[in-house]
C-alpha cells in the first residue's frame, strides 16, 4: 500500500525506471528426496550503456553455504567485474572483488584461511564467462555457444571461475574454467510462474570429471530463455552429496 508521502507526490509502488530494464526471481534447490535444500534470489538490470548486472543471494542448507554476488557484464555477456562474499557453516569465509579486461583478470581477496591475496591472471584472449556459482549465473555461460556451428557438443574455453568446488564454497579465488556445452533443442517448460518457450542445454561430463560415490559422473541440464538467458530450470546428476547425486532447481517467482 502506498503511504501518505507517495500519494502526495503522485508516486506509486509499481513505477519502473524508464532508463533501466529490470527483472527478478527466486529459484528453489530441491534434492533427490523432493525436499527443498536451498534457495536463490536473483535480479538483473539491463542498462542504457548495454551493461548487464546480476545480483544474487544463495542459501544451501545441507552444505550450510551462503553466497552474495554482484556480477556485471557487457551487452554480449562478457565479464567486467564481480563481487563475491561467502559464509560457510554459519561463519564468514571470504570476500573478493574481481575486474576483468581484455588482457588480464585481477582479484583482491580476503579469506579467513589464507588472509589477503592479490591475484592477476594474464589472458591471451578476452574472457567469455565468469562462473560465480549462482544458478542464474550458470545460464550466463551459454551465450558462448555458437549456434551457427553444426557441432551439437562444443568445447567451452575462455572461462574463469571463483571456486573449483561444485558448491562454490571456497576462496573466492580466480581459476581457469573449461568444459563442454551441448545444445539439446527448444522445449516448452511449465513452471510455478508460467510456461516458457525455453532452450535446453547440457553441460556433459568431460574427461576426468568428478563422479558421485555411486559412479555417476557430474553433468547438468539447464533450460533458459533467449535472448536474455534467463534461468528457467536445471537438473544435476552426480553433483550432490545425497544417495543418487541428483538435484533439481525450479523457478518459483519471476517478475519483469
Amino acid at each position: 500500500m502506498a503511504n501518505a508521502a507517495d500519494k502526495k507526490n503522485n508516486l506509486g509502488p509499481g513505477k519502473a525506471s524508464p532508463y533501466v530494464r529490470n527483472m527478478r526471481g527466486k529459484i528453489l534447490y530441491i534434492g533427490d528426496d523432493d525436499q527443498e535444500r536451498g534457495r536463490e534470489w536473483f535480479s538483473f538490470s539491463f542498462r542504457e550503456d548495454g551493461q548487464i548486472t546480476l545480483r544474487a543471494f544463495c542459501e544451501i542448507d545441507d552444505a550450510r553455504v551462503e553466497r552474495d554476488v554482484v556480477y556485471t557484464m557487457s551487452s554480449d555477456f562478457r565479464p567486467l567485474d564481480c563481487f563475491v562474499r561467502l559464509h560457510s557453516r554459519g561463519q564468514f569465509l571470504g570476500t573478493g572483488w574481481i575486474r576483468i579486461t581484455d588482457t588480464s583478470a585481477d582479484c583482491e581477496v580476503f579469506n579467513t584461511t589464507f588472509g589477503r591475496i592479490s591475484q592477476s591472471i594474464p589472458l591471451t584472449e578476452p574472457a567469455l564467462t565468469l562462473g560465480s556459482h549462482p544458478l542464474a549465473c550458470d545460464a550466463l555461460v551459454l551465450p558462448g555457444y555458437n549456434h551457427k556451428n553444426p557441432e551439437k557438443i562444443q568445447a567451452r574455453s575462455g572461462g574463469l571461475s571463483t571456486s573449483p568446488l561444485l558448491d562454490g564454497a571456497s576462496g573466492p579465488l580466480l581459476s581457469i574454467s573449461t568444459g563442454l556445452i551441448e545444445y539439446v533443442g527448444p522445449e516448452t517448460i511449465k513452471t510455478a510462474v508460467g510456461t516458457f518457450d525455453a532452450h535446453h542445454y547440457r553441460f556433459p561430463p568431460k574427461p576426468g570429471a568428478p563422479t558421485h560415490a555411486n559412479g555417476t559422473p557430474t553433468s547438468e541440464d539447464i533450460w533458459v530463455t533467449h535472448p536474455d538467458y534467463t534461468f528457467v530450470r536445471a537438473e544435476v546428476h552426480g553433483y550432490l552429496k545425497n544417495k543418487t547425486g541428483f538435484g533439481r532447481y525450479e523457478l518459483v517467482e519471476f517478475e519483469t
